[in-house]
């Protein structure tokens, strides 16, 4: 019996990377502003503005890192899965 992949279905693997692609960028247009707000605040910054824009940039990194792993835990299972398939 051959394994026939039924591509009319959106699969969840897709959708999981549309939604963590979609997280980051609003992590990052969060980061955006808060960097324009600085600009625009030219005379003084703020020691709280300082922290605040150290802690959105760590949680973008973190961010930025779950969803490179998931996504390759996601590329790694679905080799393992391809790889055992036999036809």
């Amino acid at each position: 019996m051959a394994f026939k992949f039924d591509d009319s279905k959106q699969t969840d693997g897709i959708m999981i990377k549309e939604d963590l692609i979609f997280v980051v960028q609003e992590a990052v247009d969060g980061v955006q502003a808060k960097i324009q707000m600085i600009r625009s605040n030219e005379e003084s910054i703020s020691i709280a503005d300082m922290f605040e824009m150290q802690m959105m940039m760590n949680n973008l990194a973190q961010l930025s890192e779950m969803s490179t792993n998931v996504v390759s835990s996601l590329h790694s299972a679905i080799q393992s899965m391809a790889r055992n398939v036999k036809s």
